[in-house]
């Protein structure tokens, strides 16, 4: 039997190795293509439970509850705008602190709809649709960690689309913060905020000037007034930083900073006291860039 390391220094063909080298070679090729077959094997296994976790499953998201009559008893009828009372940011807001929570924290006065899901899962605090844009899903927040979601789905099982999620800054009650600021992937498989680009055409735009958001506790329609497109450090007084306003001149400035980025004019415009919806997501699908793109609504009756 060959010395181990006998061979070592033999190059080229091997067709002229000696027997014992041939011998050692093959069977150390042969370990080799096992090794790549069982690695190989390792990861197309996760892959493809991902693939078919995102296509079959929707990336761990549920599908839309069915609608509740019980969830529009008592709405007046005849209501007129929604006015929020804006207020000064608290020295808790300012720090990042976590936001107001909900008024019915035993979920009492959860829209019969969205019941069984808050229950699910606590994280959830709306649910956002926007059917000519492929866009129904619920909305999480996680003050303390506010990316969570960024890579899990509603069951907190990985999703490279993730989820769409509240900004840990806004607060949607008592007081709630005068912009809510909704983040989603841009996906190329069209999932998540994908759909959100279509506003980019302004023809889309007048056949889809509303959309709805409700809360947990609230069903609420939304009208867009401002569909814009930056980069990431490019505004002085970006759109992706304005939560709140300590007064009605802050308010107007940072209103005018993202006008001053708009694609085109809706024909609307918001004011001082109406809340703001604002849907954030990549200017280009599963892009790593720093361009940016965002529609900005107003609460409606």
């Amino acid at each position: 039997m060959p010395k181990k390391g006998r061979y070592a220094h033999l190059k080229g063909s091997s067709a002229y190795y000696p027997f014992g080298a041939r011998t050692k070679l093959r069977r150390r090729q042969r370990r080799h293509v096992v090794l790549l077959r069982v690695v190989g094997l390792a990861l197309l296994v996760p892959a493809a439970v991902v693939a078919v976790r995102q296509i079959v499953f929707r990336g761990g998201q549920p599908q839309r509850p069915d609608t509740v009559l019980a969830d529009t008893a008592g709405t007046p009828e005849n209501a007129g705008p929604v006015q929020v009372n804006i207020q000064p940011a608290t020295a808790g807001q300012a720090a990042g602190n976590t936001p107001s929570p909900a008024p019915a924290a035993d979920g009492s006065a959860v829209l019969p709809r969205y019941a069984d899901l808050a229950a699910e899962n606590p994280d959830m605090v709306g649910w956002l649709t926007i059917e000519a844009a492929g866009i129904d899903y619920p909305v999480m927040q996680t003050p303390g960690d506010n990316e969570y979601y960024l890579r899990r789905g509603f069951d907190r099982l990985y999703a490279p689309a993730g989820s769409l999620f509240l900004d840990e800054q806004c607060s949607l009650y008592d007081p709630a913060t005068a912009n809510w600021l909704i983040y989603g992937h841009n996906m190329h498989d069209g999932s998540m905020f994908a759909g959100l680009l279509d506003y980019a055409d302004e023809a889309f735009y007048r056949q889809n000037p509303t959309f709805t958001f409700d809360t947990l506790y609230e069903q609420m329609e939304w009208q867009v007034v401002l569909v814009l497109q930056t980069e990431l450090g490019a505004d002085e007084l970006p759109y992706y930083t304005f939560f709140d306003a300590a007064s009605r001149e802050e308010w107007q400035a940072r209103y005018d900073a993202m006008a001053a980025l708009a694609l085109y004019d809706t024909g609307v415009t918001a004011e001082y006291g109406d809340q703001l919806l604002t849907l954030s997501t990549c200017g280009e699908a599963d892009s790593s860039t720093d361009s940016r793109f965002a529609v900005v609504a107003k609460r409606i009756e």
